[in-house]
Formats: C-alpha cells, sequence, structure tokens
C-alpha cells in the first residue's frame, strides 16, 4: 500500500503545481494588459503631437492676419481714436443710447419693429436680485438686427 506521507507528498505537489500554473497565468495576463496599455499610450503620444502640429498651424500669426483681413472690417487703432477718462464728456441717465447703424448695411433696411427701444429704466434704491430665468417673448436688438 501507499503510505500516508506519500500521499501527503503528491497532494502538495500538486496543490504547488496549480498555485505555479495561476500566478504564471496571472503574470502572462498581467504582461498583454501592460503592452495593450503601452501601445494605447504611444497612439495617444502621437494623436497628442498631431493635435499640437494642428494647434501650431491655425495659431499662425500671419495665418490669422489673412483671416482677419477677408472676414473682419477692423483697422489698426488710430492715435486719434485713444482717449483718457477725463476727456470724455458725463453721461446723462434721462438721455437714451444712440443708435449705431451696423456697418455695409442701408439706413432704413432694419424691420420697424426692431428699431423701437426699450423705455429706460427707473432708478430703484436697491437693485434687484440676480434671476436665472429666460425673459418671457422675444428680445429685441435692435443695435445688430436680430432677435433672441
Amino acid at each position: 500500500m501507499i503510505g500516508k506521507s506519500t500521499i501527503v507528498w503528491i497532494a502538495v505537489s500538486c496543490a504547488a503545481s496549480g498555485i505555479l500554473y495561476q500566478t504564471s497565468y496571472k503574470a502572462q495576463e498581467q504582461e498583454q494588459q501592460l503592452a495593450r496599455l503601452n501601445r494605447a499610450i504611444v497612439a495617444e503620444q502621437e494623436a497628442i503631437q498631431v493635435l499640437k502640429a494642428e494647434w501650431a498651424y491655425l495659431n499662425d500669426p500671419t495665418r490669422l492676419e489673412k483671416l482677419s483681413a477677408e472676414h473682419l472690417l477692423l483697422q489698426p487703432t488710430r492715435a486719434a481714436q485713444i482717449a483718457t477718462l477725463a476727456s470724455l464728456p458725463d453721461k446723462d441717465p434721462n438721455q437714451p443710447a444712440p443708435f449705431t447703424p451696423i456697418p455695409g448695411r442701408k439706413p432704413g433696411s432694419a424691420r420697424p419693429d426692431m428699431i423701437e427701444r426699450a423705455p429706460a429704466p427707473k432708478a430703484s434704491p436697491v437693485p434687484p436680485a440676480p434671476s436665472r430665468r429666460q425673459p418671457e417673448g422675444p428680445v429685441i436688438l435692435a443695435k445688430y438686427g436680430a432677435t433672441r
């Protein structure tokens, strides 16, 4: 018959081989996951390099200058346009803001309902609390010729 010690040694060797198999399987799985992560990191770094190159192209000053000259009505600031705060006249609170026409639009081409101005707000001793509600009805932006 087989001795008790032989059975114990066979059981211990089977348990050790099972633990060794499980450990090596987990190690291989971890190595595969590490390789996947390293490939993902390299792909992200390449994508970042592409985005940096695109950002550099989009922010090129000569390109932006060309686009602004093509699409905007901006001109360089003249020295006569710069004023000090002391040289500005005081604002009359009873006088409404003047209507500024849009460059490139003919006077009188705006819709009549957009030219009307809202009445001047009455002065109150305590300012109202800020509200997150949207105003009811259309908001008229007469200066820009649009409604919201």
